[in-house]
């Protein structure tokens, strides 16, 4: 399911790219990080173990409305294609929204497209999903080279539920932003219906009624012939709500298409083990979406300076009610319950020891500017 960022109002839509073997998904990735705006997308992460990695970064849609709140963006994911490294490939479909299946078009890799669905539709399985309820676009790529497989017969081996197909050549970026705009829509959509859907209400559990005394039954009555039913009449097909639109920032460059496909962008690569994978891709999906508000807490100025305000404003706050601001130092806060002002005010040359301090609680805290300041209230005394 996407990751929500509550502070930034923002939602990450996972996307990973599926498929065999040098089929061309790090191709795809690679070519969509080079074409889009920098401002519109975030650097690239190479999550590597010992022996294998994973690509991805996160990309924001011009303009796609917000759902439930919320601004989307897209996580973009690569899973290594080589069966040996089912575990990771796993670990990555964690979460996962939207799907693209990036099938080689080449004939000799006929069977090796068969074996990657059939891997995906068990790995999703085990995580309780049916690959039929998932969204999915079919990417049939490479159809610039020779001695390649007809639309059909890849249909044919592939194509179980109708999904969405596109050709591709993923090194010219023939299809490329096609696939993407297709499997955005579809993922879309689908987030939509799952947050607009109603919660579940609970109805209160009665006990059913005690069974009535039987009634005799009636003599029975002879029966009319009914007339014929009449035959039903068709009703016009209920229209699918549309499909929102995707558009993505593109960039004018001055390469071409294929260089931007064989570029391999700045990535920052992060080393882990293969058992924190998850625990690690989950950690920089959350950093993706932006800064968190984080309990640590800002410098601030020294307690000192503040007092002396305090004693400047005694005489005043002893004719009236007055919240007086002290800035507390960031050490404090970390316990906050610990925190009590023993105060000192002076009259002239007469000090003035306030009895029993005052003791901070969480509510007198406000954030001015990039500190923390505590409102403390000095009462006069009746007389």
């Amino acid at each position: 399911m996407a990751f929500f960022n509550y502070a930034t109002m923002q939602m990450a839509a996972k996307i990973v790219y599926y498929g065999p073997g040098l089929c061309g998904k790090t191709t795809n990735l690679q070519y969509i990080y080079n074409k889009t705006s920098a401002k519109s997308r975030g650097e690239m992460v190479s999550l590597e173990t010992e022996s294998d990695r994973t690509l991805f970064f996160d990309l924001l849609p011009l303009e796609v409305g917000v759902i439930a709140g919320f601004k989307t963006r897209f996580q973009l994911y690569t899973v290594p294609g080589q069966v040996f490294y089912g575990e990771t490939r796993r670990m990555v479909l964690k979460g996962v929204d939207g799907m693209v299946f990036v099938a080689d078009s080449q004939r000799p890799m006929r069977e090796a497209n068969v074996e990657s669905l059939k891997d995906l539709e068990k790995n999703l399985q085990d995580m309780g999903i049916g690959l039929s309820t998932m969204p999915l676009v079919l990417q049939y790529n490479k159809r610039d080279l020779p001695n390649l497989l007809t639309r059909e017969e890849l249909d044919a081996d592939l194509n179980w539920h109708g999904w969405p197909t596109v050709e591709s050549s993923a090194v010219n970026g023939m299809g490329v932003f096609d696939t993407l705009k297709a499997i955005s829509r579809l993922t879309l959509g689908s987030l939509k219906h799952k947050l607009s859907r109603p919660e579940p209400t609970h109805m209160p559990v009665v006990a059913p009624p005690a069974p009535a005394p039987p009634v005799p039954e009636p003599p029975p009555v002879p029966k009319a012939e009914a007339p014929a039913p009449l035959p039903p009449v068709p009703q016009p097909p209920v229209p699918a709500p549309p499909a929102p639109e995707v558009e993505f920032d593109t960039r004018q460059t001055r390469g071409s298409d294929q260089e931007l496909a064989t570029t391999a962008p700045k990535v920052k690569t992060v080393s882990v083990t293969a058992r924190r994978v998850a625990t690690e891709l989950d950690r920089i999906r959350e950093s993706l979406l932006g800064p968190l508000l984080a309990p640590s807490q800002p410098k601030v100025k020294d307690l000192a300076p503040a007092l002396d305000g305090i004693r400047q404003a005694a005489e005043q706050a002893r004719k009236a009610d007055t919240d007086i601001p002290v800035e507390v130092p960031a050490e404090l806060l970390q316990n906050l319950e610990g925190i009590h002002l023993s105060l000192q005010v002076m009259s002239g040359q007469k000090r003035h020891v306030v009895p029993g301090g005052v003791l901070a609680e969480a509510g007198q805290l406000q954030r001015v500017g990039d500190a923390w300041v505590l409102r403390v209230r000095l009462v006069p005394k009746k007389a």
